[in-house]
């Protein structure tokens, strides 16, 4: 669910591009015990105390429940585009990568994994 994903603060194999949760988040509203907390995350950032919103976006459900999100959304992608590439060994699949950084391409997703994982991953299926 959208609550739990803000209350696990998880970001998603798309990070590169959408950002993470705290990234994505325009308004949360948690109720707890003791009543409701909202917080609106479009303001500036500010360096004067504890920041409400770090309680509530990670809490893991110990505080309370997410019960209210607005989020940013973006516009679909006009084409996707999936592929793979093998590499000889891992270490080369990690210059690879390298390499990406370096030249700071941005797939929305990119991911290396060794045969064995691979394997497990198929098995999983």
């Amino acid at each position: 669910s959208l609550g739990g994903w803000v209350a696990t603060r998880s970001s998603g194999m798309k990070k590169n591009i959408y950002g993470n949760i705290e990234d994505l988040v325009v308004h949360v509203r948690m109720v707890t015990p003791r009543g409701v907390i909202e917080k609106s995350c479009q303001g500036p950032r500010m360096s004067t105390g504890p920041d409400i919103h770090h309680f509530i976006l990670g809490s893991e459900g110990t505080l309370g429940v997410v019960t209210e999100v607005t989020m940013k959304i973006r516009p679909l992608p006009e084409t996707k585009k999936y592929g793979s590439v093998i590499f000889r060994n891992f270490e080369d699949g990690v210059a690879c990568l390298r390499e990406v950084a370096r030249q700071r391409c941005a797939p929305s997703s990119i991911r290396l994994m060794d045969n064995m994982q691979f394997q497990f991953g198929q098995a999983l299926k």
